[in-house]
């Protein structure tokens, strides 16, 4: 559901479509030019914008310069969960299901992972991103999921690729043109995305056969693929999808499409920027949002009921 990703997602399509209506426009008017003070406030506004641009380019070259800086780190840290000598077959034996734990502790999976998706999770050894354009991090990125070999599939990295492009560089909106899942190659019987479902026959006498049915996973949310103008993965519920925007009124296909894909993208930077830099912190759960707010409303709903 990613239901954390959710928030405020609706007020920030209409801030979008708002600033797109007054997002200026040449040539309202056909043959009519802009007069002489709009053209040179419009210069000035183009060489700031050179600027910004200049400055976003030593931006993101500054950040690849503290992100080599930074992998050894990572690389010491993986090091560590794999020095560990548990009995129990793991990606990290010295810390079991770690990654699973500082997973599910964040906000944007904690209702994702399934209790069947949490053993396949424990051969989870590390998480890794890159950018798709090493010199633009505005593509996209990469992310990686390394395994060790398990029973449950065949693969040893499991990838997810977001493809964006700025949309506007006024308010530096991003498109979302495409995520890119991977297949993942299941063993015999150890497919955790679906599930073992009696059909009952024409007639009660004859024995319902035993079909395949999908039923939510993580490794069948996460890793799907999603393209710009694509209809909406036939797993997905369109009503279930609205009430998790907070749409008002009954939104087209185009309109969800778009929505999950948000709300994917808010889920991988989640992974990018909160839980593979600071995966302890999720793990032990201090990174966890305490939601004391959540609970104080909660609990003043509960006593306003009692009083009535």
């Amino acid at each position: 559901s990613f239901a954390w990703a959710t928030r405020g997602l609706y007020t920030l399509v209409l801030l979008r479509c708002h600033a797109s209506s007054m997002a200026p426009v040449e040539d309202n008017e056909a043959g009519k030019e802009d007069p002489p003070i709009v053209l040179e406030l419009k210069t000035l506004d183009d060489d700031f914008l050179k600027l910004q641009k200049a400055y976003e380019q030593e931006e993101q070259a500054l950040r690849r310069q503290f992100t080599d800086r930074q992998k050894p780190l990572l690389d010491q840290r993986k090091k560590v969960l794999e020095a560990g000598d548990s009995d129990e077959k793991t990606g990290t034996p010295a810390l079991v299901g770690f990654w699973m734990t500082a997973l599910k502790n964040h906000p944007a999976f904690e209702d994702e992972i399934e209790k069947y998706d949490m053993p396949v999770l424990n051969y989870l050894r590390d998480i890794m991103c890159v950018d798709l354009d090493p010199e633009d991090s505005q593509k996209g990125f990469r992310l990686k999921f390394h395994f060790v070999e398990n029973p449950y599939f065949t693969n040893a990295i499991l990838s997810k690729e977001y493809h964006t492009s700025q949309a506007s560089p006024y308010t530096g909106e991003m498109n979302i043109s495409e995520i890119r899942g991977c297949k993942i190659d299941w063993k015999a019987g150890k497919n955790v995305t679906v599930e073992k479902v009696k059909k009952t026959g024409p007639k009660k006498k004859k024995p319902g056969k035993e079909v395949l049915e999908p039923r939510p996973s993580f490794f069948r949310n996460f890793f799907r693929t999603i393209k710009e103008g694509s209809p909406l993965p036939e797993d997905v519920d369109p009503h279930e999808l609205a009430m998790q925007v907070d749409a008002d009124d009954e939104p087209d296909e185009e309109d969800l499409v778009d929505a999950l894909m948000e709300m994917d993208h808010s889920a991988g930077e989640a992974i990018r920027w909160n839980i593979i830099p600071f995966a302890v912190r999720w793990y032990t759960g201090e990174a966890a949002p305490d939601g004391g707010d959540e609970d104080e409303e909660e609990e003043e709903e509960e006593e306003e009921e009692e009083d009535d």
